[in-house]
């Protein structure tokens, strides 16, 4: 019997984007669990504009002058993460539109501000909350050679900025277009194109949604693009597709999809829809 390593080259590519693909995910999962990251959030609340109590929160809250504005006393136990200081009497910030801040701490919770639609809102990140603790992994496809596909980047002139629903229905933003991807697609004739706003390092960010959806995996999802190349060519690879914040908690503001990044058939590559313990019965 031949010792000779007789497997093809498409048996090495499979090997090496598997090996990647583990280790990426395993950064992604560290990333979620993080002690006040995605999966910690445990409310939402919009700042009015006269002072108020939110539910849950210490502090009166307000907006004042294009500001977030909380006013508290010694015994409500907020410090400004910035310095550490207690807070008493008034305190303002602000973030621009899309922006956050991790601006008090209330024990071990975390206050982030947040700025979405032009209004102020608040989040709580507490590392006890149950979608942190009852935390199971991600789901995936397995990953598939057949979802790395070739494509290329067609820049527009200037970018442009689209309204765009989010995760929630009482909220709608803006997104900024730098330009479309043509990608093939298996078992589709002819090539899509699909418009991506700009990513880290002069990449790209896909989000799309497919037949997929509301069966295995959430109602959108999201890709990186690593930058084109000075021809424009990129590589657009599916199993790396992730859910959005909103898949696992409640408080996402998360914009969707422009309506043409809709993707006719069932994209069987990248995460599944995740496991929710908030919703669990």
């Amino acid at each position: 019997m031949s010792t000779t390593d007789e497997r093809t080259t498409t048996d090495l590519d499979r090997e090496a984007l598997e090996q990647q693909w583990t280790s990426w995910h395993a950064a992604r999962h560290h990333d979620l669990t993080a002690e006040h990251g995605w999966l910690s959030i445990t409310g939402f609340w919009w700042l009015p504009e006269a002072p108020a109590a939110l539910d849950g929160l210490p502090g009166a809250w307000s907006t004042e002058g294009g500001a977030a504005v909380v006013t508290a006393t010694a015994a409500d136990g907020l410090t400004a993460i910035v310095d550490g200081r207690p807070v008493t009497g008034s305190e303002r910030a602000e973030v621009p539109e899309a922006g956050s801040l991790p601006w008090l701490r209330a024990g071990e919770v975390i206050i982030e501000l947040v700025l979405r639609g032009g209004s102020y809102a608040v989040r709580a990140r507490d590392p006890q909350a149950v979608t942190r603790t009852g935390f199971t992994g991600i789901p995936a496809f397995p990953v598939d050679l057949a979802w790395v596909r070739p494509g290329r980047f067609l820049p527009y002139p200037e970018p442009r900025r689209v309204e765009v629903t989010t995760a929630r229905d009482d909220l709608r933003q803006h997104t900024s277009l730098v330009g479309e991807i043509e990608v093939d697609l298996p078992g589709v004739e002819a090539p899509q194109r699909l418009q991506v706003a700009g990513g880290a390092d002069g990449g790209l960010t896909l989000q799309f949604s497919d037949e997929t959806n509301g069966v295995s995996t959430a109602r959108w999802r999201a890709l990186s693009v690593a930058a084109p190349d000075a021809d424009g060519r990129i590589v657009v690879d599916f199993n790396r597709a992730v859910n959005m914040p909103f898949a696992f908690t409640a408080y996402g503001t998360c914009p969707a999809p422009v309506p043409g990044n809709r993707l006719p058939i069932a994209v069987t590559a990248g995460e599944q829809n995740p496991p929710r313990p908030d919703l669990a019965s």
